[in-house]
């Protein structure tokens, strides 16, 4: 008999080759008869089949881990395999779930469908309250719109009533407080009275009163209080007017003297408030007058262009060609009379009681004390 060749080892590192075999499941499942075998280990098993017969080639391949042969010759699962078969749910307890997830979900939308049902409900309310009362803000809105321009027509009206009060009154700016008394006064007007309408000195002028503005006298150096006269006769304040415009510097007993129709506080205040546009009218050089109670009246080649209020305003400027901003809103007569201050009251100041009643008074308590 010859020399016998060594066994070839299979391919594989060291650590491969002495490495325990994994233990698992899969070990006690029998191999696939279709498994791949991988093509070196094919051709090493075949080698030494082919040269070396069928003994050596018996020899050469490892038996399975860990694969416990029965008697008979097949194979047992593990114990602990077959219980947790036997654990695993049915069909029969999967429906049971099943059914039963199935109720509680139907009968947890039927409750949100309930909830739902309420708020969409409570919803509904909500809106037509909201709604009622949108209505009512509006129509209350509507009303005190209404009630502002009521009152705003009612105080022009006033304010309207107040200047055909004034109207034979002429306000004398700038005339020297050197007078002595009332007749002194009366005096130094008749003499300018008839200056303006180029009369004699001493020709009469009817006069109804005269006095100085209502306020306390200021002191030394400050400017002189107005001097407010009242004419008889319309047609001789009208007179003075027009001699006092047709001079363009009035000067009387050295001082510079201006002559102005006198107007209600609050005309007063429109006419100051209305000052950028009667500035703007200046500078275009287009002529203007006053219209009572707040107004005004524009001369241009087209024909007069009267503005009154608000609504009127934004047209009148597109009108005359001034830029939108030149004022921006119309005077208004009740936020003028709301927020102007009122002057401060006196404090009533308590009466002192007698000395004889207080007199009186200790003896009778001592009376009542000594009873």
């Amino acid at each position: 008999m010859g020399k016998h060749k060594r066994l070839t080892q299979a391919p594989g590192t060291p650590e491969e080759r002495h490495s325990p075999p994994h233990s698992g499941i899969r070990g006690y499942f029998p191999p696939h008869s279709g498994a791949q075998v991988p093509q070196g280990e094919s051709k090493m098993a075949a080698g030494p089949a082919t040269h070396e017969g069928p003994k050596m080639a018996a020899a050469t391949t490892p038996p399975a881990p860990h694969s416990p042969a029965s008697p008979g010759g097949g194979w047992e699962p593990p114990p602990d395999v077959l219980q947790i078969m036997r654990a695993l749910p049915t069909r029969d307890d999967l429906a049971a779930a099943t059914r039963e997830l199935h109720h509680s979900l139907s009968g947890e939308i039927q409750q949100v469908r309930q909830d739902v049902l309420g708020l969409t409900q409570r919803i509904v309310a909500v809106e037509g309250v909201h709604q009622a009362q949108a209505d009512a803000i509006q129509a209350h809105s509507t009303q005190l719109t209404l009630h502002h321009t009521l009152l705003q027509t009612l105080t022009r009206q006033l304010e309207d009533l107040e200047n055909r009060g004034r109207r034979n009154n002429i306000r004398i700016r700038g005339l020297p407080e050197n007078e002595r008394d009332s007749d002194d006064l009366h005096r130094i007007l008749t003499n300018l009275f008839n200056f303006l309408l180029q009369k004699a000195p001493d020709a009469v002028v009817e006069m109804e009163r005269w006095h100085r503005a209502l306020r306390s006298r200021g002191p030394p150096g400050s400017p002189p209080r107005d001097v407010i006269c009242c004419l008889l006769r319309f047609s001789v304040k009208e007179a003075i007017m027009a001699g006092a415009r047709n001079k363009s510097a009035l000067r009387f007993e050295g001082a510079k003297v201006e002559l102005f129709q006198d107007v209600s506080l609050l005309t007063l205040h429109s006419r100051r408030a209305l000052k950028p546009l009667t500035s703007a009218l200046q500078q275009a050089g287009l002529q203007y007058r006053w219209i009572y109670p707040a107004g005004l009246q524009v001369r241009t080649p087209q024909g007069p262009v009267t503005v009154r209020g608000g609504d009127e305003l934004p047209e009148f400027l597109s009108t005359l060609n001034l830029p939108p901003d030149t004022i921006l809103e119309w005077p208004d007569p009740i936020r003028f009379l709301t927020s102007a201050t009122q002057r401060p009251q006196r404090v009533p100041r308590q009466r002192r009681t007698p000395r004889g009643a207080a007199a009186d008074g200790r003896f009778a308590q001592f009376d009542s004390q000594e009873a």
